[in-house]
């Protein structure tokens, strides 16, 4: 039965046990000031000619496919 949200923290729990309570928490010193936690750090990123490369390569798969089909079953 899953556990009621919290307004605190909802995912507390759900942490692995090696993990400190702080984990993730905004640190910062003098010479680094903080700007995001670990976890928004940690997201993925769409730039980068991301869909240009899947795009080619899902391409070259098809491509790579037919011609195999054609190849051996043709």
């Amino acid at each position: 039965m899953p556990r009621p949200a919290t307004a605190q923290d909802w995912n507390q729990a759900d942490n692995a046990p090696e993990y400190p309570a702080a984990a993730g928490a905004k640190v910062s010193t003098d010479a680094h000031p903080v700007t995001e936690t670990a976890i928004e750090a940690r997201a993925g990123v769409t730039g980068h000619n991301v869909n240009v490369v899947l795009v080619v390569g899902l391409a070259a798969v098809i491509l790579a496919f037919t011609v195999i089909y054609v190849a051996f079953f043709a």
